[in-house]
């Protein structure tokens, strides 16, 4: 693409209302027509190809103030860049490389047409030999899962996990990844189709939580002795937290990185006072930054690595897409809320 063919406008997704505020489907979605934006000295921009719809944006989009309204969607997406604004730091991306990205400071986001990005904060080189589609979600979940691994070897738990909603797409790429680095997952689940859907994966450790509390919370507590896991990593919360505190041994520990079932409780004050437990959370910015500058860097390489290894099909952090328009994508994401089974991320193309 020359300069010639980038257009003066572009579309983006935006939320322009919460609606009730208590759901994805009480916001009101639009395509906006906007400037397409132009690089500064350091910047380049990126023609989006893709963008997956991470759950980790939904409560942003009907949670925040009034004021905050319209909001740009989206994290991270992938695409090539077809344009620079100049500068040093922006040769290591040209104009034609493929890149992954990640937007800040919310004033762009990733379901859009284009964006600027800080060509070495923002942009991630993408492996030549993965078609740059399949890069979309190159990011959130595949770092997650390095995080919660590293997490947990830095805590002493280096021989298994538990993990919860393990169903889930970071769950999936866990069960993956984990046996490269020596290490089990113990999944909990919530139904047996989720059980099915890991055991196909390869996953040997899988408790589902549908039956009665005391059996399936034995062979929770079971298999936690048997593997040698002191953490476990969970996306649930509500009475989920303290049930895992209750099996962890003692000097155990929970983190909590998600709330799908509301603020966390049932924890026994026990735990904590007595046995040593510790309930901390995991978030992902903060593991990326932890330890400084250097730390950071150091980390963000060595992931960086480890992430594009596995982005080619078959790799232990490939997604399995299912493609939406951006005009179809507020419905497609209502949809996609009502079913258990995540075997396909929501992606939008743009191509």
């Amino acid at each position: 693409m020359t300069a010639s063919e980038i257009p003066n406008e572009m579309k983006r997704l935006v939320v322009t209302s919460a609606g009730k505020g208590t759901s994805v489907a009480d916001c009101t979605i639009e395509v906006e027509t906007v400037p397409t934006p132009t690089p500064k000295s350091g910047e380049v921009l990126v023609k989006v190809t893709a963008a997956p719809i991470n759950p980790s944006d939904y409560g942003s989009w009907y949670l925040s103030k009034a004021d905050s309204y319209p909001i740009v969607m989206g994290l991270e997406g992938c695409g090539v860049v077809v344009a620079t604004g100049g500068g040093l730091t922006t040769y290591r991306c040209p104009v034609g490389t493929k890149v992954g990205f990640v937007c800040g400071g919310g004033k762009q986001g990733s379901y859009s047409q284009y964006v600027t990005m800080n060509a070495i904060t923002e942009i991630f080189p993408m492996p030549d030999d993965v078609p740059i589609e399949d890069c979309a979600s190159f990011m959130v979940n595949p770092y997650t899962a390095v995080g919660i691994l590293d997490t947990a070897q830095q805590a002493g738990s280096t021989k298994a996990i538990v993990h919860t909603a393990a169903a889930s797409q970071v769950g999936q790429m866990l069960n993956k990844l984990a046996p490269m680095q020596d290490m089990e997952i113990i999944n909990v689940v919530r139904r047996e189709e989720q059980k099915k859907l890991l055991e196909v994966l390869g996953a040997k450790h899988i408790v589902v939580t549908s039956g009665e509390e005391e059996v399936w919370k034995k062979e929770l507590k079971d298999l936690v002795k048997e593997l040698g896991a002191t953490c476990a990593f969970d996306a649930v919360a509500g009475d989920m937290t303290g049930h895992l505190l209750d099996v962890m041994p003692i000097k155990g520990g929970v983190y909590l990185y998600g709330a799908l079932a509301g603020k966390a409780g049932n924890i026994n004050p026990s735990d904590l006072i007595y046995r040593k437990k510790q309930l901390k959370s995991f978030y992902l910015t903060s593991w990326i930054k932890s330890g400084g500058s250097y730390q950071m860097v150091k980390r963000m390489m060595s992931a960086g690595n480890l992430v594009n290894s596995g982005l080619g099909q078959g790799g232990w952090c490939c997604s399995q897409f299912e493609d939406v328009s951006m005009e179809k994508a507020h419905q497609s994401i209502v949809e996609a809320l009502k079913s258990s089974i995540t075997g396909k991320k929501l992606r939008i193309r743009f191509d």
